[in-house]
């Protein structure tokens, strides 16, 4: 048999006319909006089939030609213990690293002490191996210190990770140091437009979009104050997000936020900016305490929607990190992930392979939307730092936390397991850290 012996008529094409006759039928009376469309947390629907769509247009990395950096975090509280971890990490698959402050929102109970024992001792002969290297939390004195013991760093790039709205300095200060910086003529970014403390706390994709967006047009106003162009401001701005298990979602959350990078671009003037530089990094609210294996799994699907949906650097957190800080072999794991979605499906080879696909070009679309009406609500009460303030921000995430339907969680409420094995960690976790008045929530926290 060949594929010439085929009835050709099988295949006949049809219309979607036709297609909602025989779906009709297949439902035997049931409703079709209850049956087959779906809803995501912001209330977009998601239809169960698109048409392809002939008019999109690739959002891909900032260099298109190069694969995402594989990020390892350095986060260990024992710093000896962590740059051992890091050594391994460089020899074996990373390509940078993003050093955690115990006081940042994303440390989740593990991080570093910049004036703690070992990193007064120059770490340079480690990390200088690295590409890349990111800053998560450190203050500007912090900065100076680790920027200063790193062997030309101007030979790698570096993600500052300012952040205005976790800032204790004031908004003169932090102007000044991000000119100071700024002057240094460092090659990478220095300010971070951060939405992922507003998903580990419950927001909605759109949410986290939104307040994206608004901590970038409110650090874009700063670094115009401190001296920069527009287009040196642009530039220096690195968005954060985190990735999760929903991988549709999460293609399109990443595709949306090169979107509104865009619009807000040429809403400043800037006609033709360079795509945004994009750091994602996988979700903490997802990852279980029971049955934390099962994390591996949720951590897969959201490295390769980050990945393909055009993130520049991924990060993933450790599968154990509930239970402490993570063994070596957790960080094996999560390193590996990444590799082998580029080592062996060469996944960093396609350019969007989104693009075109109608559900996730629609998606993406009405996430982008809906993100921007929320970004501009923010901006008409006084932007970002009011609302954070006045509470309103928190009032909201707490809102969509508690409308969020509750799903089976595999290995905590659906197949649970009878006996948990035991976990290996190197620690206990310290005190976990909030952000903009919001605290990162798992869940699977409260489940009984």
């Amino acid at each position: 048999m060949n594929i010439d012996s085929l009835d050709p008529a099988i295949f006949d094409q049809t219309d979607r006319k036709g297609w909602l006759k025989l779906v009709e039928r297949a439902l035997k009376g049931q409703d079709f909006e209850e049956t087959l469309v779906s809803r995501t947390d912001d209330g977009i629907a998601i239809e169960p089939l698109y048409q392809r769509r002939t008019d999109g247009m690739p959002l891909s990395r900032q260099r298109a030609d190069m694969p995402w950096t594989v990020i390892q975090r350095m986060d260990d509280p024992g710093t000896e213990r962590a740059l051992a971890q890091l050594d391994d990490d460089l020899a074996n698959g990373a390509t940078g690293i993003c050093l955690v402050s115990k006081t940042s929102a994303s440390a989740f109970g593990t991080g570093i002490d910049v004036q703690g024992p070992g990193l007064s001792r120059s770490p340079a002969a480690i990390w200088d191996k690295a590409a890349v290297l990111r800053f998560d939390g450190f203050s500007s004195g912090a900065l100076d210190a680790l920027v200063s013991a790193t062997a030309d760093p101007a030979a790698r790039t570096l993600h500052l990770g300012f952040d205005a709205f976790s800032y204790d300095g004031g908004r003169a200060t932090f102007a000044k140091d991000i000119k100071r910086f700024a002057e240094r003529g460092l090659r990478g970014t220095i300010v971070n437009a951060d939405g992922r403390v507003v998903h580990n706390a419950g927001g909605t994709e759109a949410q986290e979009l939104a307040v994206m967006a608004a901590s970038l047009v409110g650090h874009l106003r700063l670094l115009e104050e401190a001296g920069l162009s527009l287009e040196a401001a642009l530039a220096a701005m690195s968005i954060c997000l985190s990735a999760d298990q929903n991988q549709f979602t999460t293609m399109a959350k990443t595709r949306a936020a090169r979107l509104i990078f865009t619009r807000i671009a040429k809403a400043c003037g800037v006609p033709n900016p360079q795509p945004a530089h994009l750091f994602a990094e996988t979700s903490y609210r997802m990852l279980t305490y029971r049955d934390p294996e099962t994390n591996i799994l949720r951590n897969t699907i959201a490295a390769f929607s980050a990945g393909v949906g055009g993130a520049d650097e991924i990060s993933v957190l450790p599968h154990s990190l509930t239970h402490g800080i993570p063994d070596p072999l957790a960080r094996r794991l999560a390193r590996n992930t990444q590799t082998i979605l580029m080592a062996e499906s060469h996944l960093d080879h396609v350019v969007d392979p989104a693009v075109g696909a109608g559900g996730i070009e629609a998606l993406t679309d009405a996430l982008a939307e809906r993100a921007w009406d929320i970004f501009t609500d923010i901006e008409s009460k006084g932007g970002l730092a009011k609302v954070i303030a006045s509470g309103e921000l928190a009032a909201m995430i707490t809102e969509a936390q508690a409308d969020r339907i509750v799903k089976p969680i595999v290995g905590t409420t659906l197949f649970a397991m009878k006996t948990e094995r035991p976990v290996i960690v190197l620690g206990a976790l310290g005190p976990v850290a909030g952000g903009m008045g919001l605290m990162p929530v798992r869940l699977d926290e409260g489940v009984s």
